[in-house]
């Protein structure tokens, strides 16, 4: 079997030991030992179909950079012959194609095992607005794995897949994996084709990676990137290089709503970097928050109708409760509200990217503090909002962003930083994230 040079050192190893067939079947039973996990897995017969093409193909001298690694997609995101449930047991149809992403992760030589659970219609910051069983967090059952993409990301954390694909809409591509110690890399929106999705903000929804390592999440991001035709809302920007520079803004004032454990490792976590050259900015970080509010508290939420709002409206017994009191909270708005809405976001991307253009990247906890699972079902709106404090804002001004694991909290939980730039910045923050997780 041809050795693929792109595969981590690990995946390396075992692709020399083990066949890719092999490989599969093994997460394939992996998979089977986690139903709070996945929402459904690919049969024995399927999997094994696509190992034995993806080896004839090497065998016939084929460039698949992907070969040998073995990914899963959130339930939101189109698998052919799967329907998209977003979680919700009776919603969406049987896809007939798959998602361009997924798609170019198999013509890749990537193996597809199945599709991870979520928050319901992707509407949640903290994994437990699903179906039972909830996710649960690969570290520490009793805290909650972050969402909405917790599926996702926890099988990447427990070792399960090799990556993922989720959707990300105001941190669901960050926020899980900063609770499971993974990194999450949310590409600028339209960067890789966001069609084939049942989606929660179509207008600036982005499919983003989680990965182990930042290697790996940038050779999968490279493979599966790129302009799609059929995206109308296609990124066709220029891609800035990465660069050297460690000129970082952070915010004047930091808000870990009383984890003392979070705070102390940011603080680490800033200091490592200083210790590494960097230079910080602080930065007043209210125009961001503003952006943020817009995202989850003002006309935009009335986008998340479009794709099941009649379906919540029909069948209102079909749906969690904290995700129906979130959906239908867009009903209540005029489409002059939706206009203001846009006119004052539209204002505070204009300032926010002239801040993000003076310095090498935004520098951010990925999220303010953890809360266990008791906690957040006690509580489930206000602390959810809490998790996307430093996430909500990237979408709706078109950043790029990624989120890398810091220094152990004292309780031996994972902290993590985020680093955020400006559309088309992906290679720098990438760049960014890599150096970060060698002082870490």
């Amino acid at each position: 079997m041809k050795k693929n040079k792109m595969l981590s050192e690990e995946n390396e190893h075992r692709s020399v030991e083990h066949s890719i067939t092999e490989i599969a079947e093994t997460a394939r039973q992996a998979a089977g030992q986690y139903p709070d996990c996945f929402v459904s897995i690919l049969p024995a017969e399927e999997i094994a179909k696509q190992s034995d093409h993806v080896t004839k193909m090497l065998s016939e001298g084929k460039d698949l950079p992907l070969a040998g690694l073995t990914f899963s997609v959130k339930d939101n995101v189109d698998v052919a012959g799967l329907a998209s449930t977003g979680n919700c047991p009776g919603f969406g149809k049987v896809a007939v194609e798959n998602a361009p992403a997924v798609q170019k992760a198999l013509d890749a030589g990537a193996v597809l095992i199945g599709k991870n659970t979520m928050d319901q219609f992707a509407t949640g910051l903290n994994g437990t607005r699903s179906p039972d069983p909830i996710c649960r967090n690969a570290i520490d059952p009793a805290i909650i794995p972050g969402g909405s993409s917790s599926g996702s990301a926890v099988a990447v954390a427990r070792r399960i897949c090799d990556f993922s694909l989720g959707s990300d809409t105001g941190g669901s591509g960050r926020v899980p994996a900063a609770t499971n110690g993974i990194i999450g890399l949310k590409p600028t929106p339209g960067i890789l084709s966001g069609r084939g999705m049942v989606y929660c903000n179509r207008s600036f929804d982005v499919i983003p990676i989680f990965t182990k390592t930042v290697d790996e999440a940038v050779k999968i991001f490279e493979t599966i990137m790129g302009p799609d035709p059929l995206d109308p809302f296609a990124f066709n920007g220029p891609v800035t290089e990465s660069s050297a520079g460690m000129h970082y803004a952070i915010p004047d004032a930091i808000n870990h709503f009383g984890d003392e454990a979070a705070e102390a490792a940011h603080m680490e976590n800033l200091a490592k970097l200083e210790e590494n050259g960097a230079t910080f900015t602080k930065i007043d970080f209210t125009d961001f928050e503003e952006v943020g509010e817009l995202v989850f508290g003002s006309p935009l939420v009335a986008e998340r109708l479009v794709d099941y709002g009649d379906f919540i409206e029909e069948k209102p017994h079909a749906v969690i409760p904290a995700v129906a009191q979130a959906i239908n909270a867009g009903r209540r708005y005029t489409a002059r509200d939706a206009f203001e809405a846009l006119h004052r976001l539209a204002e505070l991307k204009l300032r926010c990217n002239s801040i993000l253009h003076e310095v090498d990247a935004l520098v951010l906890p990925t999220i303010p503090r953890l809360f266990s699972v008791a906690k957040m079902l006690a509580d489930p709106m206000a602390l959810n909002s809490i998790m996307g404090t430093y996430t909500y804002f990237a979408n709706p001004i078109g950043c790029a962003a990624i989120a890398v694991p810091g220094v152990k909290r004292s309780d031996g939980m994972p902290s993590s930083v985020c680093f955020v730039g400006p559309s088309g910045s992906d290679l720098k923050m990438i760049a960014h994230g890599k150096a970060f997780e060698g002082l870490t």
